[in-house]
């Protein structure tokens, strides 16, 4: 099944800011799997991204490259995120 197929990705986090970038495992798995939401342009379908973490691993801010592709929301056990760009 393809992406554009689903409605909303959950994503395990390791790290992430208000900003919806995340830190991940290092493989870059997920920014190659989402490319495509970079490359479509609007108006697009795609699923909703939606990071999963403690609310401890949040950090005041992190690097972030052109090729990252930011979160849409953030649950954490204290709160829903909807980031700032």
């Amino acid at each position: 099944i393809e992406l554009t197929a689903h409605d909303c990705l959950l994503m395990p986090l390791v790290g992430f800011d208000a900003k919806g970038n995340r830190l991940g495992m290092g493989g870059g798995f997920y920014d190659r799997a989402l490319a495509f939401i970079a490359r479509r342009p609007p108006p697009r379908k795609r699923p909703l991204l939606v990071g999963v973490a403690h609310s401890c691993q949040e950090l005041e801010q992190l690097p972030h490259e052109p090729w990252d592709v930011p979160l849409d929301i953030i649950v954490t056990e204290r709160e829903l995120i909807r980031p700032r760009r």
